[in-house]
């Protein structure tokens, strides 16, 4: 494991001694970040956000806990807390953009490994407590899939008991609807809001057990953007409404196949529709979703047609030997911003474990990807057809979650903490992605 990781430097440049858990930059997280990028998204993307002034004269240390929509969160959080300095936990992921994940850190962003122990990320949060600082975090530690919240472990309980913290919980509206995580046409014109929805003073903090904190942090962020929508009506308007749901609604509600419902792109973009029975569904403006003809069975939020998928994907688990097996290529960090092509071969998933059979070689013996194209430095470079092939054997009960490209990959961490990022047929990766949260370590 470290050699990989010594190799991996050495590849690029080495990489700069960041101090994680500092000071927000006055120059950076002040001037770039909250008083010109912050100002020009919220103009682009209609995101209007009244400032928390009783927040901004709160003294001694804050969580600000938040519901988790989209890329626009922490632009959103900003407006709301007056651009109050503070110290953005982001997933590791975010860090590995090159020229981003220099600013965020320079800014004061703590990355975390997503679903893993990172004491790394605990001992910088704790730092910034001990200075009666700000930490803005996500605790459901993925952006929302189908509009609603989901549960998240004690972490922020914990943190805030230890550090006698103030816990403000945020609620932000639109910005799943103006940027479904689903999405393959980027993001929709319309508006974002948020509010503070509940304040939990350190007194109170210091007198409520762990159990107590943590459920009371859990019904605060507990929010459904479909409830909401339907009750503050507004649109988010897009050439290609539709395009990435099927690879969330990939169940026909209809028929009962799966991985048949397509995109059609052709029309308005606004729909999904079954190759078998050719149950069709529209995703309106609104983010709702409707039949297209009165013989259609559909439900009217993805929400609702995720947690009937989940029930199927639970039958299944129920009645024993379940077996799913997929082609896949597989990828490893080849240096601090860059895949390489390291392998392909087959994946199996069972109810107990995700197997990995086919060839594999070191991360700088791989074809580095950009964009998903090889890079033209290495474009003539093949893989040893001949290498031979390896089993790597990942048990669920050991994972925490899984992190997922809905319609591209999922990756995941081995007991060493190397990366493996497995391409496979892109209407699996939800799920694979349920299966681990339904099985996985709770």
């Amino acid at each position: 494991m470290q050699e990989n990781t010594s190799n991996a430097a050495s590849r690029s440049k080495a990489p700069r001694d960041y101090d994680i858990g500092c000071v927000p930059s006055k120059f950076w997280f002040g001037f770039v970040g909250s008083h010109i990028i912050v100002p020009l998204v919220c103009a682009y993307a209609h995101i209007k956000v009244k400032p928390d002034m009783e927040f901004v004269k709160h003294e001694g240390p804050i969580i600000v806990v938040s519901n988790h929509e989209s890329y626009f969160d922490p632009i959103v959080i900003n407006r709301l807390t007056k651009a109050r300095p503070a110290n953005f936990v982001t997933g590791e992921f975010v860090f590995r953009a090159p020229g981003w994940g220099h600013w965020f850190k320079l800014g004061g962003a703590i990355p975390k490994k997503q679903f893993v122990v990172d004491t790394a990320a605990v001992k910088a949060m704790m730092r910034v407590m001990k200075r009666n600082g700000v930490i803005i975090v996500y605790p459901e530690a993925t952006r929302h899939v189908d509009g609603k919240s989901i549960g998240f472990d004690d972490g922020v309980a914990r943190l805030a008991k230890k550090a006698g913290a103030s816990v403000y919980i945020a609620h932000i509206h639109g910005a799943y609807m103006a940027w479904p995580r689903w999405s393959r046409s980027g993001m929709r014109k319309g508006r974002i809001s948020a509010e503070f929805v509940k304040k939990i003073y350190s007194d109170e903090v210091k007198q409520l057990s762990i159990e107590e904190l943590q459920q009371k942090i859990l019904d605060g962020v507990d929010y459904n953007e479909n409830d909401w929508i339907r009750e503050n009506p507004r649109t988010y308007k897009s050439r290609k409404l539709a395009a990435g749901l099927q690879n969330i609604a990939y169940a026909c509600p209809k028929c009962g196949s799966e991985y048949t419902m397509q995109y059609m792109n052709s029309g308005k973009h606004d729909m999904i529709q079954c190759s078998n029975c050719g149950n069709a569904a529209r995703y309106l403006p609104t983010g709702l979703i409707e039949k297209v003809d009165p013989q259609c069975v559909v439900f009217d939020d993805l929400h609702k047609w995720t947690e009937w998928e989940k029930g199927l994907i639970k039958e299944q688990l129920d009645a024993g030997g379940f077996k799913m097996e997929m082609n896949a290529d597989l990828f490893k960090i080849f240096d601090r911003f860059t895949f390489a092509k390291t392998g392909k071969g087959r994946v199996t998933i069972t109810d107990k474990e995700i197997i990995y059979y086919g060839t594999d070689c070191p991360a700088e013996e791989g074809i580095p990807y950009k964009k998903g194209k090889p890079m033209k430095k290495y474009k003539d470079r093949v893989l040893d057809s001949s290498a031979p092939f390896e089993r790597k054997v990942f048990e669920i009960d050991t994972m925490r979650g899984l992190v997922a490209s809905y319609g591209k990959h999922f990756e995941i961490y081995d007991k060493d903490g190397e990366l493996y990022r497995f391409h496979v047929d892109g209407q699996k990766v939800f799920k694979i992605h349920e299966i681990v949260v339904l099985l996985g370590k709770k």
